[in-house]
């Protein structure tokens, strides 16, 4: 299936709220915050991001027991507004673009791990992330 994009106002309020989706103990799901299309471009303003879509697209499709979904955290100008990217990197723990996040369920709430920038455009990185052979 691969990527599917959704929304960022899709997301809930904190990762915390992801529990819904994930019905027990050791269930996983996947979040790969992106960035938006430069208009004059039509591509990813982040030279990291235009890297890792497609190989992070491709692993993902090759998986299809793994759900992942792309959120964009905006265009240049909004990733680098304080405002903005306060609310990125408190609330969801972002530091920098593009993040794979994997988020699982835990008897204690929702445990977060991630795979940042170039390390998500190594096929052998993600198969690991994603403990997958």
């Amino acid at each position: 299936m691969g990527l599917t994009q959704v929304a960022a106002s899709s997301l809930p309020s904190s990762p915390d709220g992801l529990a819904d989706r994930l019905a027990k103990a050791g269930d996983s799901t996947y979040i790969f915050f992106i960035v938006d299309n430069d208009a004059a471009t039509g591509q990813p303003w982040c030279p990291d991001v235009r890297a890792a879509i497609p190989v992070v697209d491709k692993y993902f499709a090759e998986h299809p027991d793994l759900s992942v979904s792309a959120v964009s955290v905006g265009s240049r100008p909004e990733w680098k507004d304080p405002t903005n990217s306060k609310v990125w990197r408190s609330t969801w723990g972002l530091g920098a673009v593009p993040t794979l996040v994997k988020y699982t369920r835990a008897e204690n709430g929702i445990l977060q791990e991630q795979l940042v920038e170039g390390d998500a455009a190594n096929v052998r990185k993600l198969a690991a992330f994603t403990k997958s052979v």
